[in-house]
């Protein structure tokens, strides 16, 4: 199949979510247009920037599908390059896939700004799938999807040296930094705290996520600090798959948002932890990165990684977006 995939191609975007999307279509045998593009101040020499990169509105017009990846973040950017109604005149089927819930502790996204791009809706949180499978938003066509990951990057290695007892590599914003202020008022291990970027002569997103898996593999246990958005984030997924254990926060039952963990077991897959109970947050991170632990906590990992590549896989994951726009799966 002929499909183009469009994704923000940035730092702030995860590479399954990003340029992992490409990459494993084309593995899976389809023939891939790259609509990558680097989200800037939205300025019209932005725009026109991005413009000289994307795809000619005629050759999307020979594409049996089109997937947009973080529709909140782009349909600014389609919108300016293509108009509105000329994308809704492709006949390709189009399916969008969110980076983010619609309901954020910061910012809340309207569904309505998104419904003109697609045919079907794919949502991260399973309470959003939920909320817009009605008649007045997208009923029928609204899909609880949560992220995937690509395997081939996200994979353990059984080199690496477990160098660091706890570790975080990601993001810290405001939530997150009062999180670890009020935390090391406890009696906790050390936590290394870090980033992974390759930024030389532009950002260099496979190199950066295959150092970042490099990094997950050589912790012994990742320590997910609680996020914005209401859904099991995309570092979930690449830790679980990396044969990595993880201790990851417990999402609100407000909304029915801890629906969203269903997918794995406490104890057998990964140990969620509720972030409002600190002394016992800090307990866990003692037990769990001591030796003691260590039988069990590897026993987890590898359950947990056996789980990810099983039934998380960027592949399941594309899978069922194409199976939704009634599309072959594959082309081999």
């Amino acid at each position: 199949m002929r499909i183009a995939v469009f994704y923000p191609k940035d730092r702030s975007a995860a590479w399954s979510m990003g340029g992992g999307l490409p990459a494993t279509l084309r593995r899976m045998g389809h023939a891939v247009t790259d609509g990558a593009i680097r989200p800037g101040a939205g300025s019209a020499a932005d725009i026109e920037a991005a413009r000289v990169t994307m795809p000619a509105l005629e050759h999307l017009r020979s594409m049996d599908a089109i997937l947009i990846s973080g529709p909140e973040h782009l349909i600014p950017w389609l919108d300016e390059i293509y108009g509105k109604y000329e994308w809704k005149q492709l006949q390709a089927r189009k399916a969008a896939w969110l980076h983010e819930s619609l309901f954020r502790e910061d910012y809340s996204i309207q569904f309505d700004q998104i419904q003109p791009w697609a045919d079907e809706y794919f949502f991260p949180a399973v309470q959003d799938a939920e909320f817009c499978d009605q008649e007045s938003f997208a009923k029928g066509h609204s899909h609880w999807l949560p992220f995937g990951v690509d395997t081939e990057v996200f994979k353990p290695d059984g080199f690496e040296k477990k160098e660091w007892p706890v570790a975080f590599i990601g993001g810290i914003y405001e939530k997150r930094a009062r999180f670890l202020r009020a935390l090391s008022r406890h009696a906790i291990p050390p936590i290394r705290i870090g980033g992974v970027m390759i930024d030389v002569m532009g950002f260099q997103a496979l190199e950066s996520a295959k150092r970042l898996a490099d990094c997950y593999r050589r912790t012994s246990v990742f320590f997910n600090l609680p996020a914005l958005s209401q859904c099991l984030v995309s570092k979930v997924y690449e830790v679980m798959a990396c044969g990595t254990f993880l201790l990851t926060p417990m999402l609100s039952a407000d909304r029915g948002v801890a629906k969203n963990q269903a997918a794995f077991t406490s104890g057998h897959h990964l140990v969620y932890y509720r972030s409002s109970n600190l002394p016992y947050v800090a307990q866990l991170l003692r037990e769990w990165s001591s030796e003691e632990k260590s039988a069990e906590r590897e026993m987890i990992a590898a359950s947990g990684c056996r789980e990810a590549h099983a039934n998380h896989s960027l592949e399941n994951r594309l899978k069922v977006i194409m199976e939704k726009l009634a599309i072959p799966v594959a082309v081999q």
